[in-house]
């Protein structure tokens, strides 16, 4: 009949089955992202399959009989300082061609948030396009990072190795201790064990040299890619010069005279001994897009953090202050409890909003990462500060550079 409308089926969002919507799961990935073979393949062996996906956590949105959205989740223990919290790393959001630009996954994103929080997830991190997470409550996490140094400039004292060879590029239980030792209390790595079979983000001539005289316990790593002109490290452990040493080394024999460093923590014992080369630090920054974070669930967040903040807060100024700070997202509120370098989340009756606060935007969630300086990061997220708080959010909150290794990513 003329001028009758025909009605679109409403979206149904549950989370996946393991075994029966795995393939569906695999496939709407594969059709959205890369190469579709060589990807399906990868997700059925590694990335979805037998990894840390939380096929509880991820969603998947239907019209009718048909699966047109994803978002997946990946969980894992992130570090801030000396502290762990349980984040969600979200990937292959993917809404099927015919079915964008409807709002689809607007529909399907915050079904898998309350997920994430009622499976006591603490953070959210992504990697993502330009111009649409931040909808979805997502802010900037941190900049992109690099360093260069040409061959030409490593310090001729560099250790001989022992026993440097090739092995396999895999995260074996030997290479999991290493990056666990040398990324302690590096905000934004991720603990290790992450994926099981392969490494995220990795191309097929990726090569993994370790030395050492044991060789069941080497004494540091490294994972390279050779360009035309440079070696590319994209994960290194052990005694900084040693692993310079080693880099060196593979740039002789592939006749390479630079060496790029990539998601390299600024605050790791390479990086700083880089610092005392000539040698050259670029960070790409993005608005919206790229590594993003949001709070899933700020007072068990805050409660997981309390060692690493009540440390900081006995090895500074205000070791000696009592009293409370508010933080306030536009989801949660939660209120600190300070008494004398010691931190705890405020419960019950002591949990009511305090005079000293940070009240206002999404980005109390780069104040917990450490993203910035902590008041570029209030002034830059609109976050409205009184009382004490302008004394006790650098304290509390320091720049923490955090990063995540290419191979953990989502």
């Amino acid at each position: 009949m003329a001028g009758t409308l025909l009605k679109t089926p409403s979206l149904t969002v549950r989370s996946p089955a393991p075994v029966a919507d795995a393939t569906a799961v695999i496939e709407i990935a594969a059709r959205t992202f890369g190469t579709y073979a060589s990807f399906r393949a990868e997700c059925a062996a590694w990335y979805v399959n037998h990894s840390h996906y939380d096929w509880d956590a991820s969603v998947i949105g239907f019209l009718g009989d048909a699966m047109v959205t994803h978002w997946g989740v990946w969980g894992y223990r992130m570090r801030i300082g000396r502290a762990e919290v349980r984040c969600g790393g979200i990937g292959a959001v993917a809404t099927e061609a015919a079915h964008r630009g409807k709002g689809l996954m607007a529909r399907t994103a915050p079904h898998s948030l309350d997920r994430m929080r009622a499976r006591g997830y603490h953070l959210s991190i992504l990697f993502g396009i330009d111009d649409f997470y931040h909808r979805f409550g997502y802010v900037p996490a941190w900049p992109e990072s690099r360093w260069r140094v040409k061959l030409a400039d490593l310090p001729a004292t560099l250790p001989r190795l022992r026993g440097l060879r090739r092995i396999p590029a895999a995260p074996t239980q030997a290479l999991v201790r290493l990056h666990n030792r040398w990324n302690a209390g590096l905000t934004g790595t991720a603990v290790r064990p992450t994926y099981l079979r392969s490494w995220s983000g990795m191309r097929k001539d990726v090569e993994a040299w370790c030395w050492g005289a044991d060789r069941e316990r080497p004494e540091g790593h490294v994972v390279v890619q050779a360009s035309k002109s440079r070696l590319v490290c994209a994960e290194a452990t052990g005694a900084p010069d040693a692993a310079l040493s080693a880099l060196g080394a593979l740039c002789r024999r592939k006749a390479l005279p630079e060496l790029r460093f990539d998601t390299l923590p600024y605050r790791s014992a390479l990086a700083a001994r880089l610092r005392t080369l000539n040698s050259r630090h670029e960070q790409r920054y993005a608005e919206s897009g790229a590594a993003m974070v949001r709070a899933v669930d700020l007072p068990g967040c805050l409660a997981a953090m309390t060692p690493e903040l009540s440390a900081r807060l006995a090895a500074s100024e205000l070791a000696g202050y009592r009293g409370a700070l508010t933080l306030e997202s536009p989801e949660e509120t939660a209120t600190l409890r300070l008494d004398r370098g010691s931190v705890e989340v405020a419960r019950g009756r002591s949990a009511a909003a305090a005079r000293s606060a940070v009240r206002g935007g999404w980005a109390v969630a780069r104040l917990l990462l450490g993203s910035d300086a902590p008041l570029e990061v209030c002034d830059a997220g609109k976050l409205r500060l009184s009382g004490d708080a302008a004394r006790l959010v650098p304290v509390l909150f320091p720049a923490q550079h955090p990063q995540l290794t290419l191979a953990d990513r989502f």
